[in-house]
């Protein structure tokens, strides 16, 4: 059988749709409940993750530069590493009022997580304006070595890479995308992986993501992609 196509930027874009998923699916529901221990308990999983995803984006010393400084070189500056370097402090910021919000109960924990939601979701969508059209623009050719060279190593030098792909896949697996399934979803996410690791990172990530898809979402991930098997 064809395989479809490999978008390979979904290991970067498809993250967004696990972050949106984990504020509006997760995150926020817990705070409208007042279920403080279960906010924290779903806060630390998707702190671990949106922490590397970052390192991602702004680079690792010693490892991959991330995608804004990849996207500048290739593109005479036009992403503005700094700028969203910038703005990734100013999210830090609001994520550690939330964290000290914690201990003081439902209603310091709801005044907290408005502005975090807020500034999160725009940053999200801040990115996807400026990077996808470049992203876009880069040849075909070599770009899943660019993804594993500046995106990928960051990641996995930033340290917690194995249970950001778990929390990622298990996200996609049960809430989907904007545009897809959770099948559908997950497979797209889980291909790209593929084509960014060598070998032996694939094997080690394999037995995760299987895993954190859960047998019937896996069973239709293979169906369409049977190399992922």
């Amino acid at each position: 059988m064809t395989e479809p196509e490999v978008s390979v930027p979904a290991v970067m874009r498809n993250y967004h749709e696990v972050l949106r998923n984990d504020l509006a699916k997760v995150l926020a529901p817990l705070v409208e409940a007042g279920d403080v221990a279960g906010f924290a308990s779903a806060w630390q999983g998707y702190v671990g993750a949106i922490a590397v995803h970052a390192a991602m984006e702004d680079g690792v010393d010693g490892a991959g530069g991330g995608i804004t400084n990849m996207l500048d070189l290739y593109f005479d500056g036009a992403v503005n590493a700094a700028l969203f370097r910038a703005e990734h402090v100013d999210e830090h910021q609001l994520q550690d009022a939330v964290t000290r919000a914690l201990p003081q109960g439902a209603a310091a924990l709801r005044a907290a997580w408005g502005p975090y939601r807020a500034c999160a979701e725009a940053h999200l969508l801040h990115e996807e304006d400026v990077m996808m059209p470049l992203v876009a623009r880069l040849p075909q050719e070599g770009k899943a070595g660019l993804f594993a060279e500046w995106c990928v190593s960051a990641g996995m030098a930033h340290g917690g890479f194995d249970a950001f792909i778990a929390h990622g896949v298990a996200s996609l697996a049960a809430f989907g995308s904007t545009k897809n399934s959770p099948a559908g979803a997950t497979r797209v996410f889980v291909h790209s992986l593929k084509t960014v690791c060598t070998p032996a990172q694939w094997g080690r990530l394999l037995p995760i993501a299987r895993s954190a898809a859960g047998p019937q979402i896996w069973a239709a991930v293979v169906a369409e992609v049977p190399s992922l098997a």
